[in-house]
C-alpha cells in the first residue's frame, strides 16, 4: 500500500460547513449530497481561488467532536488551504500541526483505501491513528481527516498518525 510520511506545522482551511453524525450512518449519506450542492452552487470555483498553501487542492476535512455533548456529532468542511481572508458565507479552521500518513488512491477505489488503511497498514506500520472510535461512531479526535482532491483529478487520504 503505497504512502508518505508528512509533518506539517498547523495550517488553516477555509470553506463551507455541514454538521452531521455518525449515528446511523447519516454523515456518509449527508457528505455526498452536500458535495453536490457545493458544485451545484459553483462554490468550488470561488474556492479554488483561494488556494494558496499546502495541501493544495479541493479539501474535505473531517472535524470530529464538534459537540461536547455527543461524539458522534462532526462538522465536515468542503474547502481549501489558504492565508486569505474568509469570505462571507464561509468558515475557517485550523488544522493542527500533526504527522500525516498520506495514501494516493483513486475516486473509485477511496472507499476500500480507508478501509485498508486501518485494516492492513496501520497495524503493520509502526504508527497508531490520533483518532480512534470508528467502529463505534463515537470519535475520540487528536486531529481531522482529509481528502485532498488535487487539480489532476487525484485523491490522498491525510490520516494523522504518531510513531508507536
Amino acid at each position: 500500500m503505497e504512502c508518505r510520511i508528512e509533518k506539517m506545522d498547523a495550517f488553516r482551511v477555509v470553506g463551507v460547513k455541514l454538521t452531521t453524525t455518525t449515528e446511523g450512518g447519516k454523515g456518509m449519506k449527508d457528505i455526498p449530497v452536500f458535495w453536490g450542492e457545493v458544485m451545484e452552487q459553483k462554490q468550488q470555483i470561488q474556492l479554488a481561488t483561494l488556494m494558496d498553501t499546502i495541501p493544495s487542492g479541493l479539501l474535505g476535512v473531517s472535524v470530529y467532536n464538534s459537540d461536547a455533548n455527543d461524539a458522534r456529532v462532526f462538522d465536515y468542511f468542503i474547502a481549501c488551504a489558504t492565508s486569505r481572508p474568509v469570505p462571507e458565507g464561509m468558515e475557517e479552521y485550523t488544522v493542527p500541526a500533526a504527522e500525516w500518513a498520506v495514501f494516493p488512491c483513486s475516486r473509485e477505489n477511496m472507499d476500500q483505501v480507508q478501509v485498508d488503511i486501518f485494516s492492513k497498514w496501520m497495524p503493520a506500520s509502526g504508527y497508531r491513528g490520533r483518532n480512534s472510535g470508528y467502529e463505534t461512531g463515537y470519535i475520540a479526535a487528536g486531529a481531522p481527516d482529509i481528502e485532498v482532491y488535487t487539480q489532476e483529478g487525484d485523491v490522498e487520504i491525510w490520516v494523522a498518525v504518531e510513531k508507536i
